[in-house]
């Protein structure tokens, strides 16, 4: 995700950072291996270290899309690498949990399947999944470059 607006991840989360950190139920964080795929700028990761997880992996498509993170985000637990939702980088049943916020809308089109292929192969049997994805609107579809 680019950070336009330079903002630096933080973990006073407010409005819908906060319903989606909140959505995530803590069992599925603390003590586990979770991957966030689309991590932006890492206001998960941070708040995840704040729950208590074991390792928390956070993935963007280029370095640049991984600039803040990285330098604002440096805790033993967390790490991040380059990767595609369609095509993640990861050994078969590696993470407990996965999360993705807002990057469905983003992956080329009739990709969506294989998205959900990856989060599957990736997750451990019984692993959880949380995804969002805003609500569809014509604002948000003109400006979506993958729309």
């Amino acid at each position: 995700m680019k950070n336009i607006i330079n903002e630096k991840p933080s973990s006073d989360l407010h409005g819908r950072l906060l319903f989606s950190s909140n959505f995530v139920h803590d069992l599925d964080i603390k003590d586990k291996e979770v991957l966030d795929i689309g991590c932006g700028y890492g206001w998960f990761e941070i708040n995840s270290v704040k729950k208590g997880v074991k390792l928390i992996t956070g993935i963007e498509l280029t370095d640049n899309d991984l600039n803040t993170a990285l330098k604002h985000v440096n805790y033993d637990n967390v790490n991040f690498r380059i990767g595609s939702a369609i095509d993640l980088p990861f050994e078969d049943e590696m993470f407990d949990t996965v999360v993705s916020w807002e990057v469905l809308e983003h992956i080329p089109k009739f990709t969506e399947n294989k998205m959900f292929s990856e989060v599957y192969r990736v997750l451990k049997p019984g692993g959880c999944f949380y995804l969002s994805t805003p609500y569809s609107n014509l604002f948000s579809n003109l400006f979506d470059p993958a729309y």
